[in-house]
């Protein structure tokens, strides 16, 4: 809490978590549509990925945090200085807000809660809309196309202006599962817009090209100008990586099969 001034810290309890802020930093400007993004851990952990570009990129200010006997015992830090799992940062250039978590919950039960507490936060400093970000997984062992697309599904009320403002495409349908689900859900009852945006990430494999394509549509939608080419960079490394592990598991493979047919077969009788 070192670095947060403890005497103006307001506290949003919940029944199982609290959010703890700093309300009186927080100027939003009201019709420049004040933007809440929520990045969880997931599939390519595209979400992280995307929030620690806007928090490093635009400089943004730790306001707060987000506690919940649901996070498990995972203490994170940064160059040797400690930082709470789940954090909130703001921009008052650009008027974005940022809450990022980079540990699993325990629990889904915690969901519905998170989602009722960020909402009741978002709504008292006037957010005007949230993103929530996620992996599209393929099988187990597929991988995304070699640029992958971005989609969204959105309230009725703004998909209009985020297909007019970007490149992003519609799935006639699918499902949104975990954190962010509970959060879109809760926007449908109340006055923030939400939405999702959606790329498709190999399970198990971060990935940051897919984050880079997120980052440029929100560059297009906010009139951002955040920088991608780091995060490609990142992407080809990871495929150079990945298709040498491969060649390798192939050429050990292959040695296999030469082993098995040079041994002389042994007949056994009974």
């Amino acid at each position: 809490m070192s670095h947060l001034n403890e005497e103006n810290l307001a506290c949003i309890p919940a029944r199982d978590c609290k959010l703890v802020s700093n309300e009186e930093k927080i100027k939003l400007v009201k019709d420049k549509h004040p933007l809440l993004i929520v990045g969880f851990l997931g599939a390519g952990l595209v979400g992280n990925i995307v929030a620690s570009e806007f928090v490093n990129q635009l400089q943004m200010e730790q306001i707060g945090f987000v506690n919940t006997i649901d996070l498990p015992p995972i203490a994170i830090f940064y160059d040797g200085i400690l930082k709470h799992p789940f954090r909130l940062y703001y921009s008052a250039e650009k008027n974005i807000l940022v809450a990022q978590c980079e540990v699993p919950f325990n629990k889904s039960s915690t969901y519905q809660d998170l989602a009722r507490l960020l909402s009741d936060w978002a709504l008292k400093i006037g957010i005007d809309e949230v993103c929530t970000i996620q992996g599209l997984s393929g099988p187990q062992g597929t991988f995304p196309p070699e640029n992958p697309p971005v989609y969204v599904a959105a309230e009725k009320e703004i998909l209009d202006r985020l297909l007019q403002k970007s490149g992003v495409k519609i799935l006639p349908q699918g499902l949104v599962l975990g954190p962010e689900a509970a959060l879109l859900n809760e926007g449908l009852s109340n006055r923030l817009n939400c939405y999702v945006l959606l790329v498709p990430v190999s399970p198990q494999v971060p990935s940051p090209d897919g984050a880079s394509n997120i980052i440029n549509e929100l560059n297009k939608i906010y009139s951002l100008n955040l920088e991608t080419s780091k995060l490609m960079e990142d992407a080809q490394k990871i495929k150079e990586k990945l298709a040498e592990l491969n060649q390798k598991t192939q050429q050990q493979h292959g040695e296999m099969i030469e082993m098995n047919k040079s041994e002389p077969s042994r007949n056994i009788y009974l």
